[in-house]
């Protein structure tokens, strides 16, 4: 029975991957393409191997801008915010696992499938890592929280 649905599930993720691929451009400050392992020399050949090498320290990286920029805040809000936030951190952390997961398991047939999700973990860290600064960076001035932006 779970065999008849695997279609469907590859079918789900090739659309996830699909939108993941067409979604907006970030920025060059943090491009997690791996084709930036060969930015040095584009006329040595770069390994799978050596893709995820430098992606995982790209991974550590952004985690760590993650954690400093969560910090900052929590030394300025109250305890009840900074549990609510702590919680948010926990759920979201979980998404972007299985987020990811579904990403390795879309190009789960070849090797790039390690690069796929390492590079969808730093895309979303940094994201996430954007949105609270933006949400949250009022707490380090004393000042007003930002306006709502019109949808």
């Amino acid at each position: 029975m779970r065999v008849r649905r695997l279609p469907g599930i590859a079918l789900a993720l090739a659309l996830v991957t699909l939108a993941a691929c067409n979604a907006p451009d970030r920025g060059s400050a943090k491009d997690t393409t791996a084709a930036r392992a060969t930015a040095t020399a584009d006329t040595t050949t770069v390994t799978t191997h050596q893709m995820v090498e430098a992606l995982v320290r790209d991974r550590q990286e952004s985690e760590r801008d993650l954690t400093a920029v969560e910090d900052s805040f929590f030394v300025f809000m109250g305890d009840t915010v900074a549990v609510a936030l702590k919680k948010a951190h926990a759920n979201w952390v979980q998404y972007r696992k299985l987020e990811c997961d579904a990403i390795k398991l879309a190009f789960s047939e070849g090797s790039m499938a390690p690069v796929a999700q390492l590079e969808c973990w730093i895309d979303l860290t940094d994201d996430h890592r954007k949105f609270v600064t933006q949400e949250y960076s009022y707490m380090r001035n004393g000042g007003p929280p930002p306006a709502p932006t019109p949808p």
